[in-house]
């Protein structure tokens, strides 16, 4: 324990030292970057191949109607690799 008095003084009592020899298991839970764990399980989803890529831009008479078409997407069960709506008003 360590005791700083009023008038400045600084006294540790007891001789053990702030952390022990052997592995620090704390770090083997809590990282530097966050909370990390110990994976125990784990479930992989595997999909199959895409029988055809294609690669295609569309063009929208404005940005409210591209906004239309990213919710009508959403609400279908066709899942884009990757799908991007861009104002290029802006550029």
């Amino acid at each position: 324990m360590t005791l700083v008095t009023p008038v400045g003084t600084y006294s540790k009592s007891g001789l053990w030292p702030r952390i022990s020899n052997g592995p620090d298991l704390t770090n083997l839970v809590l990282g530097s970057e966050g909370n990390f764990g110990i994976i125990t399980e784990a479930v992989i989803k595997v999909k199959p191949l895409p029988e055809a890529k294609i690669y295609d831009s569309i063009l929208f008479p404005n940005f409210e109607v591209g906004i239309e078409f990213m919710r009508e997407v959403a609400k279908t069960n066709t899942y884009p690799t990757s799908i991007r709506l861009l104002d290029n008003t802006q550029f």
